[in-house]
């Protein structure tokens, strides 16, 4: 067995363990976005990462496993760039925040290793792009922001701005840097060039003389054996001065390309050494910018980089969609870091039949890295099935089962199939002449559900319903979609016949296989946004919707509609499960969390302890592998196993009312 698979299983019994304690335990698929990393100075093994969702995670092996630090109060909104440690106190750390939507963040500390957090005043609503401590005197931070430069000389307790109000150039600070030995030296690198203070901000300098005009300045490194020698990188490439700013010159080496560098890390060791993390991969140079080498794919996308003093070839990656990648020979292999660490949005989940530890996911915004995984073991090993997909989100997943086993893969350039002989995903489907098929590629897929075995397979798309008996040739039912197409559906009845679409103008129901259609009212005359219908596995006219405004059933075939269950907070869904070998027992995931019913629906009870235990807020979607155990999809966090003997699921009889 491998060493890799050695530290998978590791984590998996280091997580299984926890069960105890949390009811539901991440599984993966794991990796995803990690905005920034953080070691500590005086053990390495113990690291911090920071999320483009508010969330911060910890790991004390050297990132073989990582928790969430479910404290952590920070809104879903905010990129937590920088993650800083007190060299002097090792349990004192700082998250760095800015909001994606509305110009705010602020910046949080824990003096606890990370156990507990609270939000620093004085600095809250700013939105804080950069962060730095100072050497000399950790009780110095430096914050660059949207608005200019702030300090604290008493660990946050207390912020001033130290760059004058208002000023036409000392604003949108992307960096800055303190210089080791001089806690007044500040460098802040703008949207447009950088600047300078010697005295603690009551003066400051530009200090662009050898820049080219309007470089953004995205990172700041300072030689802590030589202070004068300072990196900058920029839009139009990286600098160095060798005299504390007063010259720059542009290093050669790396070809010229739209690349950023957003970090850019000198080697403990060895000053001349420097690594540069960039959109398009990990550089490295061995004599102080002269020559360099890229060490990782060029697809890589880089955030942040740690090195171990006590190993230098050694070190740490932080990435866009990957996650965190690990390397001990320098750079020439690379191996996943992620266990416990999930940022991944899951848009679909599928369970086999016949095997009832195996299940399917598809991911959406992660590329190569994303696609569809797969496991045999409820999670414990993934196998990646992207070869073929292009990088392309994969927007709906079915599992057909008869006649014949395929798997089958919605994007929004139509219609895959995986091929196990090939080992990867090929085209499927024609589309006809409806349907938009710019370069016969097939429009947006939305959805795909089969719900008879044998029965039709449809697809709910950008150009309208289409249905096809095996997935290959596909026809377009007649009803009267928007332009925007539909958006899920489902089949039901005795045989199948009647069908229920969801557009954004609201319900459409046919009695005859979508040769005519309705319209239906679900909430009055407004039009609800749908996002996932299910019919009743045993009772031919009975439906349920997952709806913006709740949850929905029809006992009627779709033509009415109610609400049902007490103890279900009105709130968006996002999915509901029928159990087939149990009718009775109905999920459903939405924006408030994960409920269970045991009486077909009228009664629902929260799946955990507390109101998001420890369950992200937001499920996407949920399904039951055996009865008890329940696999949800977290909005951005990835898939979480729930045991179910934990709770009432494990009784025959509704929860008591």
């Amino acid at each position: 067995m491998s060493a890799v698979r050695n530290i998978a299983l590791v984590g998996l019994i280091v997580l299984m363990a926890c069960a105890a304690e949390a009811a539901w335990v991440p599984i993966g698929p794991f990796g995803g976005d990690a905005r920034s990393l953080a070691a500590d100075p005086s053990n390495p093994d113990r690291m911090f990462l920071g999320t483009r969702t508010g969330q911060v995670y910890a790991s004390a092996n050297g990132g073989r496993t990582w928790t969430r630090l479910t404290e952590l109060q920070a809104p879903g909104n905010w990129v937590v760039d920088q993650l800083v440690m007190d060299p002097a106190r090792s349990q004192v750390i700082y998250a760095a925040m800015w909001s994606l939507s509305d110009g705010g963040g602020g910046i949080f500390k824990s003096t606890d290793g990370g156990r507990t957090w609270a939000s620093l005043s004085g600095i809250e609503g700013q939105s804080v792009r950069a962060l730095a401590i100072a050497a000399a005197n950790p009780q110095v931070l430096v914050a660059g922001t949207l608005e200019g430069v702030f300090r604290t000389e008493d660990a946050g307790a207390h912020w001033q701005r130290i760059s004058p109000l208002d000023h036409a150039e000392i604003r949108n600070v992307e960096s800055v840097a303190v210089d080791p030995r001089n806690p007044q030296i500040i460098y802040a690198g703008t949207w447009h060039l950088p600047w300078k203070t010697t005295d603690g901000g009551a003066h400051w300098v530009s200090i662009k003389k050898g820049m080219v005009d309007d470089s953004d300045v995205f990172s700041l490194a300072v030689d802590p054996a030589h202070p004068s020698t300072v990196y900058a990188t920029a839009c139009t490439g990286i600098y160095r001065t060798d005299t504390a700013g007063a010259e720059w010159q542009k290093i050669q080496g790396i070809p010229n390309s739209s690349r950023r560098t957003h970090t850019l890390v000198i080697d403990p060791h060895d000053p001349e050494i420097l690594y540069a993390g960039t959109t398009e991969g990990l550089w490295r140079t061995p004599d102080g910018g002269r020559s360099w080498a890229r060490l990782t794919s060029h697809t890589w996308v880089i955030n942040g980089v740690v090195l171990d003093w006590r190993e230098p070839a050694h070190f740490y990656i932080a990435m866009d969609h990957a996650g965190v990648m690990e390397t001990s020979d320098g750079g020439r292999t690379f191996h996943s870091a992620n266990r416990g660490f999930s940022e991944r949005q899951i848009s679909r989940i599928v369970t086999d039949p016949e095997e009832q530890d195996r299940f399917y996911v598809s991911l959406l915004h992660d590329g190569e890295f994303g696609g569809v995984f797969t496991t045999n073991n409820r999670g414990a090993t993934w196998e990646q099935l992207s070869a073929g997909l292009g990088g392309r989100d994969v927007t709906a997943l079915l599992l057909v089962m008869q006649p014949a086993r395929r798997l089958l893969a919605g994007t929004p350039e139509g219609l895959l199939e995986y091929s196990p002989e090939h080992l990867q995903w090929q085209r499927r489907g024609r589309w006809g002449s409806a349907s938009s098929t710019a370069a016969n590629r097939g429009p947006f897929i939305r959805d795909l559900y089969q719900n008879r075995a044998n029965g039709p397979i449809y697809a709910a798309t950008s150009a309208g319903l289409f249905a096809s008996p095996d997935g290959g040739t596909w026809t377009r039912l007649a009803l009267n979609t928007p332009e925007d197409g539909v958006y899920t559906g489902a089949s039901f009845g005795e045989a199948g016949e009647d069908l229920l679409a969801a557009t954004s103008a609201g319900l459409e129901l046919s009695r005859d296989n979508g040769r005519s259609w309705r319209a239906v009212a679900m909430d009055g005359q407004r039009p609800l946004r749908i996002q996932r219908i299910v019919p009743h596995p045993t009772e031919a006219q009975v439906v349920f919707a997952a709806t913006e405004a709740g949850l929905f059933r029809s006992t009627d075939g779709g033509l009415s509609w109610e609400r049902p269950g007490r103890g279900l907070p009105v709130s968006p869904l996002s999915d509901v499960f029928l159990a087939a070998r149990n009718p009775l027992q109905i999920l459903v995931a939405g924006a408030a969390g994960a409920f269970y019913s045991l009486d077909g629906g009228n009664w629902y009870t929260r799946l955990g302890t507390t109101a998001f235990d420890d369950l992200p807020i937001g499920v996407a979607s949920i399904r039951v592998l055996d009865g008890l155990h329940v696999l949800a999809a977290s909005s951005q966090n990835g898939l979480f196993l729930h045991d179910g003997r934990d709770s009432a699921l494990a009784s025959t009889s509704p929860p008591a009312r």
